[in-house]
């Protein structure tokens, strides 16, 4: 999916991301938060095992999981306050809403057939009373309907997905100026607001991360080849 100067770098930020889920999962002390880290953490494994081909995973079991994954943040981000989960204010259920959509783009790059295989021909048999019989080739090349549907509406898919998280991008890593002064005005102890600082601003890396990583790899599915 990925050319081989973007497979390292991709996977590096991958395996970073993974790594500060799983040190934020075992921190958290809310189930929903360990849940929501613990989701996080095996997004990235999938995206991992999308970069390099040779680790097959089952398919079936990833649609499932992140699928369900999905709905699971959607719920938090309509659920009211009473029931206690991760996304309470408008800010938080922006977040969940977010990745929702992110673990739903998750379940369309796996279960959309590659684009390459849409430039693959398909065989079918012919007569032999024809042309064909004479110089004794027995089959002819035909692009099949269905394939040809990849083309005219994943690739587009993929190049909208790549744009939007783009931007993502930039909207996880633009406002930590903001970020700094909501800090700066809180009236927690120093060494409180120095630790939140922290996490504000590795959380928010992280999402930028996670989304550079979706835009590569949707930019690379959206390519013509």
């Amino acid at each position: 999916m990925l050319a081989p100067f973007f497979s390292v770098p991709v996977s590096l930020i991958l395996m970073a991301g993974t790594t500060f889920c799983l040190i934020r999962a075992f921190k958290s002390s809310p189930w929903v938060s360990r849940t929501n880290y613990l989701i996080h953490a095996l997004m990235s494994l999938g995206m991992l095992g999308m970069v390099w081909h040779t680790v097959q995973l089952p398919l079936l079991p990833q649609l499932l999981l992140f699928g369900a994954a999905s709905f699971w943040f959607l719920l938090q981000a309509v659920s009211r306050q009473e029931f206690s989960l991760a996304c309470r204010d408008r800010s938080e259920k922006i977040h969940c809403l977010y990745h929702a959509a992110m673990l739903a783009a998750m379940v369309f790059m796996l279960a959309a057939p590659h684009p390459v295989v849409a430039q693959q021909p398909t065989t079918v048999p012919v007569q032999q009373d024809g042309h064909a019989a004479h110089t004794g080739h027995s089959v002819a090349v035909s692009p099949s309907a269905a394939l040809e549907t990849v083309t005219l509406w994943i690739q587009p898919t993929a190049q909208v997905l790549a744009v939007l998280f783009a931007a993502a991008v930039l909207a996880w890593l633009v406002p930590l100026n903001r970020v700094q002064a909501t800090l700066r005005h809180t009236k927690k102890a120093s060494i409180s607001r120095v630790s939140l600082h922290r996490h504000s601003v590795l959380e928010r890396t992280y999402e930028a991360g996670a989304a550079l990583a979706m835009s590569l790899m949707f930019t690379a599915a959206g390519l013509p080849n």
